[in-house]
């Protein structure tokens, strides 16, 4: 699977996280004030990676489902 460069900040940000979950607004905002993504992007990205099977949510919690990915993104 590629990535594009929003997609792998987003990945980073959740990958980071010592217990492999990170709040949705955490994220958000992270993104938003580094001006890496608006809030409409954040939306349809976070969609994207869910449907695809590489985050999940729980009770508004962004958690890394896919670990295989993370040597793709963190390589970079």
């Amino acid at each position: 699977m590629q990535f594009n460069e929003k997609e792998k900040a987003f990945l980073r940000i959740v990958y980071s996280s010592k217990h492999k979950h990170v709040s949705q607004d955490y994220i958000c905002n992270k993104l938003v004030e580094s001006e890496i993504i608006t809030l409409e992007e954040f939306k349809s990205l976070k969609k994207k990676l869910l449907y695809s099977g590489v985050i999940g949510i729980v009770y508004g919690n962004i958690t890394v489902e896919d670990e295989s990915v993370i040597k793709l993104v963190i390589q970079d």
